[in-house]
């Protein structure tokens, strides 16, 4: 378990005060901590789906959004639980959030390792909120408590968190991207060298795909990028909220109908898709995770159809090769190019 919430366990198992959470990727696992039942004084916002589901399991108040919706405009509370998340901007954004919604006299409980900058962030917000913040080691963690005054000092630059931005194009279409998104300011090298590569995958497949599922979309570029492909349906799925966000926009944008889906790896989706696209994630929060190659694999085995393909790029140093034997009958790597390699998966086992 991430040791900053093991920390932060204390505030979030048995509130007695209207209490906020905000709970990144890296509450993957700090969810199950918490026992079932009721949790009154408890609510939490999530970027990430698997952890919104995971806490309303788990019975707490939960909503999943960007941490920008409507609703937490509205909120109050007395203490705020924050682990300061890997991307700076957002970071910023949910400080500046906090300040607004704790009460006068509220506590902001910021939690964070040296390393990834808890010291900076907590001077930063005891400027914002007025008053100096209490630092205290725990193992690796430091926690800070910091009380909100009414004399608020400057907002965190969050570099508009909120906002959509173009960042590139696609055959002339701008692409939208924002903070928040993995990559988010960039075509993805590994991205971009699966769609130089999409004239020989597309050759290998026994006819054309009817459907189409983008597994772990970011904004949207593997979609975007493949129009060329004449499916009569498309799915794009996501577990990032700004990801989500970001994608919908785009494929209005370029006038593309696709389903857009929250939802973990694919997880609550039925049907089957003649052709599966992934570059997926091994990042989760400050941490490097194998495993989620094998999630992803695992999944696209499962949702294809019988006579489907997948498409997947990875990082040259995942062994994907040895990962994807066990789940298809065809691995094929078609192309590489020392940084990433891209494979055609077939018949699933």
């Amino acid at each position: 378990m991430d040791p900053c919430y093991s920390a932060l366990l204390p505030y979030l198992t048995a509130p007695d005060r209207p209490t906020l959470w905000f709970a990144d990727e890296n509450a993957s696992t700090a969810g199950a901590r918490l026992q079932r039942g009721r949790h009154p004084y408890l609510t939490a916002f999530s970027n990430r789906y698997d952890v919104y589901q995971h806490l309303c399991d788990r019975g707490v108040r939960s909503h999943f959004c960007d941490f920008d919706c409507a609703l937490l405009d509205t909120v109050k509370c007395n203490i705020l639980v924050y682990r300061i998340s890997k991307e700076k901007p957002l970071t910023h954004h949910l400080i500046n959030r906090a300040y607004t919604c704790l009460e006068d006299g509220g506590t902001l409980v910021l939690c964070g390792e040296k390393s990834e900058g808890i010291k900076s962030y907590a001077k930063k917000a005891s400027v914002l909120f007025g008053s100096n913040a209490t630092l205290k080691k725990a193992g690796r963690a430091y926690i800070t408590t910091i009380t909100k005054t009414p004399a608020a000092g400057p907002r965190l630059d969050d570099q508009h968190y909120a906002e959509l931005r173009p960042i590139a194009q696609v055959g002339g279409t701008p692409i939208y991207s924002k903070p928040g998104v993995f990559g988010w300011n960039k075509i993805d090298a590994g991205s971009a060298l699966l769609i130089e590569n999409l004239a020989p995958l597309l050759a290998l497949l026994p006819a054309p795909p009817a459907t189409l599922l983008d597994l772990g979309c970011g904004y949207g570029y593997l979609t975007l990028a493949s129009t060329a492909i004449t499916a009569q349906r498309r799915v794009a799925t996501d577990n990032n909220a700004a990801a989500l966000k970001a994608a919908e926009y785009n494929f209005s944008n370029a006038r593309l109908a696709v389903s857009v889906v929250a939802d973990d790896c694919g997880a609550q989706l039925r049907e089957r898709f003649d052709l599966i696209v992934c570059n997926p994630p091994f990042h989760r929060g400050f941490g490097v995770e194998g495993d989620l190659t094998d999630k992803f694999l695992q999944r696209a085995a499962q949702l294809l159809s019988a006579q489907g393909a997948a498409f997947f790029v990875v990082n040259q140093f995942l062994p994907l090769q040895r990962k994807a034997a066990a789940l298809f009958t065809t691995v094929n790597k078609v192309a590489g190019n020392g940084s990433f390699n891209v494979f055609y998966l077939a018949g699933s086992r």
